[in-house]
């Protein structure tokens, strides 16, 4: 088996702190890329800049790098192959920075490229797709405006949906990506100082089927994982739905299904999943609510060890007039670097819970930065 070494390449940006945003997004865009080193004056990894985090935060042009970019990650040069797609799955990655002993960024790898690795040399487990993809799959209608579709993506904690028409047949797919992207472009048209052609309003009440990926690219039930696999990486997407016969959605195939499948068959022990069943008791609002807690929990093991997860839900015995019940939802996660718990009351369980995981991930990340600072601080007195 390689190691990562082997199979990095060179990443095709690497970042300043100080640079700014504006000269950046075009050039991540341009090489298609999600996440971009940042590193010092000597090359040393000191952050991450992921292209989502930019559209969702909603930057301008002029904010510099170090105010956007994630506290810094990476896959140490020698790190075997299976260990590296353990990093992949554990903190569902796209790609991930590669650094030597000093830290040093020596290059980048790709999910991409370790599926590619996986194909070429027969590693791909032998299994049908449907044992791999999530399911079920969930889905909007085209008619559907873009704003719920933007809120069913944020509550579940995923990035993509499959759009189904009025008989429930897909008629596309749109990321999370496509819509913050166009709503990014057009905050900053308004910043220039001249009206863009389309308010932010009037896209966000726009059907979806005004801006779905149509005719969707679908993988066929039953097709194997080596198919599945070339599809994707043909079309360059990361996922795709998964279709019966008369083209109705069964679930989502992903690049990262078919490496936790991998792992599966080396009975490799996995890092902490959150089950939500005890605390949630419908069925499509657990799904919802495990996918977005394992979300953030993927975000919190590329930084510290995560040790116990616990989330308490408390439902209100009374209601408002709409007859609607508040929620208060606790969460707390046990990392090597100790526990951090937070609290959130609100209308919505899935509002509430993604509320408290934000609130752990601002602690978290400050932890993290300060542990970094301190740790490059001493190295520094050192030499």
């Amino acid at each position: 088996m390689p190691i990562v070494r082997e199979l990095s390449v060179e990443p095709p940006v690497i970042l300043k702190p100080t640079m700014r945003i504006g000269e950046v997004l075009p050039k991540m865009k341009e090489h298609r890329i999600v996440v971009a080193p940042v590193v010092n004056d000597d090359n040393v990894l000191i952050g991450v800049l992921s292209y989502r985090n930019i559209l969702m935060r909603g930057v301008g042009r002029d904010t510099k790098v170090q105010t956007v970019m994630e506290p810094p990650y990476s896959l140490n040069e020698n790190v075997d192959f299976d260990r590296a797609v353990m990093a992949f799955v554990n903190w569902r990655a796209r790609e991930i920075p590669v650094t030597n002993a000093n830290e040093v960024v020596v290059g980048v790898v790709s999910r991409n490229i370790i599926l590619d690795y996986m194909l070429r040399n027969g590693l791909v487990p032998s299994a049908t797709v449907d044992s791999a993809m999530s399911k079920p799959a969930i889905t909007i209608e085209e008619s559907e405006s873009i704003a719920r579709a933007r809120w069913l993506m944020l509550k579940s904690g995923i990035s993509r949906l499959v759009v189904v028409d009025k008989t429930g047949r897909v008629a596309g797919v749109i990321t999370l990506s496509d819509i913050v992207e166009r709503l990014y472009t057009i905050r900053l048209s308004k910043r220039k100082g001249y009206e863009w052609i389309q308010s932010e309003e009037s896209f966000l009440a726009a059907p979806v089927a005004d801006y779905m990926t149509s005719p969707p690219i679908t993988i066929p039930s039953g097709s194997s994982l080596v198919k599945a696999i070339n599809i994707l990486l043909e079309n360059r997407i990361s996922g795709a739905p998964v279709v019966t016969a008369d083209d109705k959605p069964l679930g989502v195939f992903s690049g990262l299904d078919a490496l936790k499948l991998y792992l599966d068959q080396l009975k490799i022990s996995m890092p902490i999943e959150a089950k939500i069943s005890q605390v949630v008791k419908e069925d499509f609002t657990r799904l919802q609510i495990e996918k977005l807690v394992n979300s953030y929990l993927s975000k919190f093991s590329r930084y510290v060890n995560v040790i116990d997860f616990k989330l308490a839900v408390k439902e209100e015995t009374k209601t408002d007039k709409e007859g609607r019940r508040r929620y208060n939802v606790r969460v707390r996660v046990v990392t090597d670097s100790g526990a951090l718990t937070s609290q959130s009351v609100c209308w919505d369980l899935s509002t509430c819970v993604r509320e408290a995981l934000e609130i752990i991930e601002k602690r978290l990340r400050k932890q993290v930065e300060k542990a970094v600072t301190a740790k490059r601080k001493k190295k520094r007195e050192g030499d």
